[in-house]
């Protein structure tokens, strides 16, 4: 990639780790050996630890999954279909809303601090969380107030919601602690503490906090028939029950695990407050954008549709959760290891974890993905109730956009760490407000179905562009790898062929 290409505003990545030995300064034989050696030790160990992490990563996730869809499970037959709807709608909000309020630090957090761990920078990582650590109380404070001043003016014109004088301050709330939990998590991540992080990652906080939301809910039915207001104070009073927890994690690893690193003797990188904004409003951006991309079809529902259809219509987004799953454990995975092996100049070994993960996500997410395009009704009704099952067509629709993001792997994510979020930004622009455009007209004419239809090839195209730019501006591929499923394929025509052998035989 040539330096005209970089962004102006990044930090400028430290010298590849292979160029610091100077093969002219070394003997013959057995020095250039020991490099070589040394080397792929290195990768070795990279890929150990994304072993390890993925099999955190991929329990903690299964977990948090599995507790977000217990809570649309427990709503969805606690609350009537219209309070379903609108429960959906301020969740996307609130979601939303937390991106803002975290201003790209969950990104650009995790990659200054992973760079200079990477080059053993430990002044300059400390340097990065206090300068972090500033901005994040400033964002996440003004995203929260933000939240309920368009709620408290805006929300009953736009989306017809009743009741805000109670719903907008529990869900400023809601994004108050929703913000700081995330930006945890990502934080935990930049040490590679899978264990903790994966456990407070997810959109109501993780499955810490799912367990306790739904334990408030589902005791609260022992005792009353919870309405819609009490839902949320259970969801803000869970977020903000585990914030302190999810700091004083921070806090901890962080400490022990920089003292455990030797400050090399290159000068150490301090990094500036202007350089940390001009980083993180791209960042955000490029964030708020793609979300707005993934879950601007829920606004536009919630706007033009009826609260009980919308409420058909979320559900079917909520089971997309089981497809990409998948892709969401490899950005977890891997997001620490880009901006560090970019930094090492490992490029080819990058490339390579990030298309094994991608292609085992992809088989995954097709394992998942079979049952719900042949059964959509029944699998909506059995988790959600009989209502929902009239989901069905919407369903199928949307699986095929699910399992193209997915296919094409960390796309987004990589360009993100590796300092080329202005070109994602402008993707994200573009597929936004072609999402807008398309999205409302589909919906005037087709309702829901139509609705699925442009959010499907919207994000396709979005997913493929993305890929696209990863492989002209960072020099990797992060796509899947074809030649698996080709052999799987095979290997599956064999098996077959085998078995028809075997009938034959038995039938003789």
């Amino acid at each position: 990639m040539s330096e005209k290409s970089r962004d102006a505003t990044t930090l400028v990545p430290p010298e590849p780790v292979s160029a610091a030995v100077n093969p002219a300064d070394q003997p013959a034989g057995g020095e250039g050996k020991s490099v070589e050696a040394a080397e792929g030790s290195g990768v070795q160990r990279t890929g150990k630890r994304l072993f390890r992490e993925s099999l955190w990563v991929v329990g903690g996730r299964l977990l948090g999954i599995g507790t977000a869809i217990a809570i649309n499970v427990v709503l969805a037959r606690v609350l009537p279909p219209s309070d379903v709807g609108v429960f959906f709608l301020l969740a996307s909000i609130l979601t939303f809303a937390g991106y803002v309020a975290m201003f790209g630090l969950n990104a650009a957090m995790v990659r200054f601090v992973s760079e200079r761990i990477g080059v053993e920078d430990v002044r300059g990582a400390e340097a990065a969380l206090r300068q972090g650590a500033k901005l994040a109380v400033a964002s996440i404070v003004i995203g929260s107030l933000l939240c309920f001043v368009f709620l408290y003016f805006a929300g009953e014109q736009v989306f017809g919601v009743d009741n805000l004088s109670v719903l907008a301050p529990l869900v400023a709330l809601s994004v108050l602690g929703s913000a700081t939990i995330q930006l945890c998590a990502s934080l935990l991540r930049s040490f590679h503490d899978s264990r903790l992080s994966i456990l407070l990652t997810g959109q109501f906080g993780g499955p810490l906090c799912n367990l306790l939301f739904i334990g408030l809910t589902v005791g609260s039915c022992l005792l009353f028939a919870p309405t819609l207001e009490q839902v949320m104070i259970f969801c803000a009073g869970s977020l903000c029950l585990l914030t302190p927890f999810a700091i004083f994690c921070v806090h901890r690893i962080a400490r022990a695990r920089l003292s455990q690193i030797e400050q090399s003797d290159q000068p150490s990188h301090v990094l500036p407050m202007a350089t940390l904004l001009l980083v993180c409003l791209p960042l955000m951006l490029t964030q708020g954008l793609s979300y707005i991309t993934g879950q601007a079809d829920i606004w536009i529902g919630g706007a033009i549709v009826d609260h009980e259809e919308l409420a058909l219509y979320a559900a079917s987004r909520r089971l997309m959760l089981l497809i990409g799953m998948p892709m969401q454990l490899v950005n977890l995975t891997v997001i620490a290891s880009i901006a560090e092996l970019r930094a090492q100049g490992r490029l080819q070994d990058l490339q390579r974890i990030l298309r094994s993960a991608a292609t085992l996500a992809a088989v995954a997410a097709l394992l998942v993905c079979v049952p719900i395009m042949i059964f959509p009704g029944e699998i909506a009704a059995f988790i959600f109730g009989p209502y929902y099952a009239g989901g069905a067509t919407v369903l199928r629709i949307l699986c095929i956009g699910q399992v193209v993001f997915v296919s094409v792997g960390a796309a987004e994510l990589t360009l993100m760490m590796s300092g080329q979020h202005m070109k994602a930004l402008s993707i994200n622009i573009f597929t936004s407000i072609a999402l807008f455009a398309s999205g409302v007209f589909m919906t005037h004419h087709w309702g829901i179905v139509g609705l699925a239809i442009a959010w499907t090839a919207i994000v396709s195209l979005q997913c493929i562009g993305f890929c696209l730019m990863a492989r002209w501006s960072v020099g990797v591929w992060t796509v899947m790898e074809v030649r698996v499923l080709r052999a799987g394929r095979e290997m599956l025509a064999t098996v077959t062929s085998k078995l028809g052998k075997a009938r034959n035989n038995n039938a003789i």
